[in-house]
């Protein structure tokens, strides 16, 4: 009786350390949880409009500005924005590209294992505006010679950062919960 006793108990251990080895490896609606944490933190720098850290957004340019006031802009695109404000969302589609997880070109990458999920979250470039993003993010020049000033809206501050670490704990205290449970 005392065998058979050790032996259930040492079951019971091995599912315990294989359930903790996995602990890390979050479930798709667990994984969710965080990577929206995680975009609100991506829609705060465009509210914001301020880079992850808190550096304010160069200003929007005169001629920008101008086609902002005649509601069309040089390729005839028409949008119904106020001239200054807000920068980077004359259609909303950027911002919607990296926070709204169905968006058509939103990407958000999940990747598990060895005990662990590391997220991915971003966004594709519009076919037809190919490295739109990266001159949007990281500055460039346009086809027609327009300087664009760097905008940074990727990343996470560090109160963001703290959020979706929270958001992190809560989950693995949950699955801690059940496992015990």
């Amino acid at each position: 009786m005392r065998v058979i006793a050790t032996l259930e108990t040492d079951a019971r251990w091995g599912v315990l350390w294989e359930d903790l080895a996995h602990l890390g490896e979050l479930g798709p609606r667990e994984a969710e949880l965080v990577a929206d944490t995680g975009r609100r933190g991506i829609h705060r720098n465009f509210e914001r409009e301020s880079g992850p850290y808190g550096t304010p957004w160069h200003p929007l340019a005169q001629q920008t500005q101008e086609e902002r006031a005649r509601g069309i802009d040089h390729r005839g695109v028409p949008f119904r924005v106020a001239p200054e404000h807000p920068i980077l969302q004359r259609t909303r589609d950027l911002l919607l590209s990296f926070t709204d997880p169905r968006h058509p070109r939103n990407v958000t990458q999940v990747e598990r294992g060895e005990g662990s999920t590391t997220l991915v979250l971003g966004a594709e470039d519009d076919p037809r505006t190919p490295d739109r993003i990266a001159k949007l993010h990281a500055g460039g020049t346009t086809e027609a010679g327009r300087v664009i000033p760097p905008r940074p809206f990727v990343g996470l501050g560090p109160e963001a950062q703290r959020q979706v670490e929270a958001q992190a704990r809560a989950v693995l205290r949950q699955r801690v919960e059940r496992l015990a449970g």
